[in-house]
């Protein structure tokens, strides 16, 4: 069994063709065996009238006249040979016979066949052959005169002939015969070609995947290009797997850049929790050893340092424990409408103390009588927080920061402007990517999960947030 699709195919051709042309050499020797009787016999129809009409006195009495039909007989064998003449008694005995009779396995003759020649023929009309006790052959017969029986006369039968023998004495078989094989020639090499055809484009698609394989799941570029136009189901197949392997390219590619930045993620999160622990430990340790040797003044400032530490390590602990409830879709939205110019003043109240103590200007631009907003407004307000906390923080003393509430339709856009370092394009792309946090923020007070958690909170109202920046002048979030 061939092992590939192309040599499968040109064996179940092969298979096809091969009892096909076997069926139409049988089928065409059958039939033209079965005309050369009905031709033979219709032809010959009259030579049995013809001889009684010819010899009137073959007959004496109830007996055959052995001279006439000894006559009758060498006369026919020179202008017939293979023809065999019988003379049948009424109900079909031999009474005369040009074969020896020894050599006759049968004495009586059925007449049924005989009768249907005389009456209603349709030819061909087989009869019995007196040499054998099962062969049948055409016949020519006629009754003879005063109805003394009938005159039986077997025709030439090329039926013994092998099938060889019978194509190599035949031209017109021969031709057929030649005409066939060189027909089913030429449908094989069409198969054989349309079949190349047909699975060079399997072919191609087979390396496709096998490429796909070797390069570990991930595209450089495409491997086969998408038809817009599909012509059948193998251009169908070709375009499912341009596309599935794209899709999967991408997937894989994720998922190695993902586990990158989960490496990177478990080395900075390492790094920011035991950063603070390092200090307050450090704190703890020396108000411990040395608690009678420090000032009152010194123990406050050493436990101001220590819970400014915990704090920290407590709001980092909860922005991981936050963006893994968020990412788990742990947090659902409890929409409410509520007024968000409020929620905001009461925000940047509780900015303002922190913006003047970083000598960092802080400012509302909002819209007249903006309408109810409806949704979660402890998210909201989450959201908000970050996205200022992240501004001032990065905003140098003498800088602005602005909160914007603006109607658009139904919906409110809220910006939040800075002037702070900007950030460049190149992180941009990536800064509210997942397991993107962080990375750059190690100097800094805040825990560097607030864009993420920010992105996750919009999307959980269905909306999405967006970030313009340029270094050196500041970044707007809306």
């Amino acid at each position: 069994m061939p092992k590939t699709l192309h040599g499968r195919l040109i064996l179940v051709l092969l298979l096809l063709i091969i009892p096909l042309g076997v069926i139409f050499v049988l089928t065409t020797l059958t039939t033209s065996r079965q005309y050369y009787r009905e031709i033979t016999q219709q032809l010959n129809a009259p030579l049995a009238e013809s001889l009684s009409q010819q010899r009137p006195d073959l007959m004496v009495g109830k007996d055959v006249n052995q001279n006439e039909f000894g006559d009758l007989a060498h006369d026919l064998a020179m202008t017939n040979p293979g023809v065999e003449v019988y003379v049948l008694n009424i109900d079909g005995t031999i009474i005369g016979s040009s074969v020896e009779l020894a050599d006759l396995e049968q004495s009586k003759v059925d007449l049924q066949p005989i009768i249907k020649f005389i009456n209603e023929p349709s030819y061909p009309i087989l009869g019995a052959n007196p040499r054998s006790q099962n062969a049948k052959k055409i016949f020519s017969a006629a009754k003879l005169p005063h109805d003394d029986g009938y005159l039986y006369v077997l025709l030439a039968d090329y039926q013994k002939d092998s099938v060889i023998r019978t194509v190599q004495t035949s031209t017109t078989l021969r031709l057929a015969m030649w005409s066939v094989i060189l027909a089913l020639l030429l449908v094989l090499a069409g198969g054989v070609l349309v079949f190349n055809l047909l699975t060079r484009r399997l072919r191609n698609l087979e390396l496709a995947m096998s490429k796909f394989k070797e390069n570990n799941f991930i595209l450089d570029k495409p491997l086969l290009a998408i038809t817009d136009s599909p012509k059948d189901e193998i251009d169908q197949l070709a375009n499912v797997f341009s596309d599935m392997s794209l899709k999967v390219s991408e997937h894989v590619t994720g998922l190695k850049e993902l586990d990158s930045l989960r490496r990177e993620l478990i080395t900075n999160v390492s790094h920011d929790l035991r950063t603070p622990l390092a200090a307050l430990n450090g704190y703890l340790e020396t108000l411990a050893l040395k608690e009678a040797s420090l000032s009152s003044q010194e123990r406050i400032k050493y436990l101001a340092a220590a819970q400014k530490n915990s704090t920290r390590l407590k709001r980092l602990i909860e922005d991981l424990f936050d963006l893994s409830r968020l990412d788990a879709k742990a947090v659902k939205a409890n929409f409410e409408a509520f007024p968000i110019q409020e929620l905001v003043q009461d925000i940047i109240m509780k900015f303002k103390a922190i913006a003047d103590k970083k000598n960092v200007k802080l400012s509302l631009i909002s819209d007249d009588n903006m309408d109810f907003v409806n949704a979660d407004i402890g998210l909201i307000e989450r959201l908000i927080t970050n996205l200022l906390d992240n501004a001032i923080r990065h905003t140098a003393s003498g800088g602005e920061v602005k909160l914007s509430l603006r109607q658009k339709g139904k919906l409110v856009n809220i910006a939040v402007a800075d002037t702070g370092v900007g950030i460049e394009q190149d992180v941009l792309k990536h800064i509210f990517e997942r397991f993107y946090r962080a990375s750059k923020e190690r100097d800094t007070e805040g825990s560097g999960l607030g864009l993420a958690i920010s992105k996750r909170i919009i999307a959980l109202h269905n909306q999405e947030i967006k970030v313009t920046s340029e270094v050196g002048k500041g970044s707007v979030f809306s």
